[in-house]
């Protein structure tokens, strides 16, 4: 089986990989469920649709996450796990 699906990803053309937000963390992405991560700091249900666009406190939040989102984004760099996925 393995090489059947090895034989599939040389020949495709194109291939989806999906991860746990744990490849980015050492690129300086903070993950969300982490000890010390993103939902400890915020609550989720403050992003949930409903309370998103009916409270102004609840985008305001959503913004604020953002921002301190966007300097480790802007910053970050493959590593070791993104290369190997590229490979």
């Amino acid at each position: 089986m393995i090489r059947q699906v090895a034989d599939w990803i040389r020949t495709s053309k194109k291939v989806i990989v999906f991860t746990g937000a744990g490849v980015s963390t050492e690129s300086g992405i903070p993950d969300f469920r982490s000890p010390g991560g993103v939902w400890q700091k915020y609550n989720p249900e403050d992003f949930y649709y409903q309370k998103f666009i009916s409270s102004e406190a609840s985008r305001e939040k959503y913004w604020q996450m953002s921002r301190e989102f966007y300097e480790p984004l802007k910053n970050a760099e493959p590593n070791e796990a993104h290369r190997a996925i590229a490979q």
